[in-house]
């Protein structure tokens, strides 16, 4: 009898469902603070196993008693986490695109904001999650909009001073803090840049997230990328590094 023999259309169906809720799981899961602790979880679970195996009898009564609850404590501990994760189930993920062009919107809210001498801090999300920096902010999930990145930093209201998180087509955070990075201070321009630049780079140190910077003193835009920061581009070079991270 082979390993197949048997293996009806619904065995394909049942596999295909388990498939797709643990695919489901892992994508709200990740880039959230709940991911970590999903981490250390499976790593104790490997130890009760192992545990288990061994016929370790202390270590795998002390995991029998303790299992119920940590779960209870789980639960409780990441409740917003979890209901947050179950709402985006239902209402489903946003498609990139869906909206227009986000790189039109960014450039055309990033160059009239430097025609206007506001000072503007936008990340562009890509493979490393922002979610960490932008719960100092506020969590927003709107369509990305030149109306609506001019709004947030020309206003005087509680986002202004904060970075923007954008991903794909959606405006996720406004107000998040950026880690500020050091090495400006041993390359000695730190007196010229000030802390959005500082900010931008810090990110783009720790990430692989496109951010840029619109200084209010100059009127001018910066990127930051990969650890290197490019001070006061041309347009069009602002357009071809959102390009770059949004595809053709």
């Amino acid at each position: 009898m082979t390993p197949l023999e048997g293996f009806g259309p619904l065995d394909v169906l049942d596999v295909l469902i388990l498939t797709a809720l643990i695919y489901q799981g892992y994508a709200l899961l990740i880039g959230s603070r709940a991911w970590n602790v999903f981490r250390g979880l499976a790593a104790l679970a490997a130890l009760w196993f192992l545990a288990t195996l061994l016929g370790l009898d202390a270590t795998s009564a002390m995991f029998d008693r303790l299992a119920p609850v940590a779960f209870l404590a789980v639960v409780v501990v990441f409740q917003p986490e979890l209901r947050s994760a179950l709402e985006r189930f239902g209402r489903g993920r946003r498609k990139p695109g869906a909206t227009g062009d986000p790189v039109q919107e960014v450039m055309t809210a990033v160059r009239e904001l430097a025609q206007q001498r506001v000072g503007a801090l936008v990340a562009i999300e890509q493979s490393t999650p922002l979610r960490e920096y932008g719960r100092a902010g506020t969590e927003l999930g709107t369509p990305v909009t030149a109306a609506l990145l001019q709004t947030l930093f020309a206003s005087r209201g509680p986002l202004h001073d904060g970075a923007v998180i954008v991903k794909d087509d959606v405006v996720t955070h406004a107000g998040a803090i950026f880690p500020l990075s050091d090495r400006d201070r041993e390359e000695g321009f730190s007196v010229k840049l000030g802390t959005r630049h500082r900010a931008a780079l810090g990110l783009s140190e720790i990430s692989d997230a496109l951010v840029l910077v619109v200084s209010e003193e100059r009127g001018t835009v910066s990127v930051a990328r990969d650890g290197v920061l490019r001070v006061d581009i041309a347009p069009a070079a602002v357009l071809a590094a959102l390009r770059e991270v949004y595809g053709p």
